[in-house]
């Protein structure tokens, strides 16, 4: 079925007020579970500078907003749809896989924010392995750790770190708790490397896996598999 393009909904802010697109701005992407709390974070960090619109040719919505980060820097933010995966079963995750999928894409991120439920980890780290084979530098905002607390759910932050390669940031955005942490620690990871990889290809695997890169034009070896 082939997507109608439909017209840009109005942004949030009269347009004396909208956050001005500036190419040189490092981009950062939201993208978590549903109902993990992204949203509230993306509301957190771009207060009133953000503003809504269609990705192209589809009727899935674009959020975008200006963040400030530590040191004085911005950043633009854009909250991808909610998602369990990045193998699409909807028109979100569709939207969601062709962005990240594809470097030369206008959205594509510098790195992500990758926002999970405390009180639900184990299904929260399988987008999270994902976006890491993909080669994605990575920052793991920890949500709705009073919830976690409330079911006595303990997690060792160090050792998460450590497991995953990545910054841990404890947080509830809800209430805006460990979003000047997660600001500071935005600004830090904007020169880092990608997270660790969950998984290698190796031997006679590693070599159909570069082949098929070469003759699809494929930038990571996770597509290729």
């Amino acid at each position: 079925m082939q997507d109608v393009p439909t017209a840009p909904r109005p942004t949030t802010l009269p347009p004396s007020d909208r956050p001005a697109a500036d190419p040189h701005l490092p981009r950062l992407a939201l993208i978590g579970n549903p109902n993990s709390g992204k949203t509230s974070l993306f509301n957190q960090l771009t207060g009133l500078n953000q503003k809504v619109g269609n990705f192209p040719g589809v009727t899935v919505d674009r959020k975008t907003g200006i963040a400030q980060l530590g040191g004085q820097r911005r950043a633009e933010i854009i909250d991808l749809p909610g998602t369990y995966s990045l193998y699409p079963k909807s028109l979100d995750e569709q939207v969601i896989a062709d962005l990240l999928y594809n470097p030369d894409s206008a959205d594509y991120p510098d790195f992500v924010v990758v926002t999970v439920d405390a009180s639900n980890l184990r299904r929260s780290l399988l987008l999270f392995s994902q976006l890491a084979d993909l080669g994605l530098p990575a920052i793991l905002a920890l949500n709705m750790t009073d919830v976690a607390a409330e079911r006595g759910i303990q997690i060792d932050l160090p050792a998460l770190e450590r497991e995953l390669g990545v910054p841990v940031v404890p947080m509830n955005a809800r209430k805006g708790v460990g979003v000047a942490a997660l600001r500071i620690v935005m600004a830090e990871r904007l020169a880092a490397p990608p997270a660790l990889r969950f998984w290698e290809p190796e031997g006679d695997l590693l070599a159909l896996v570069r082949e098929i890169r070469a003759h699809f034009g494929l930038y990571s070896d996770y597509l290729a598999l």
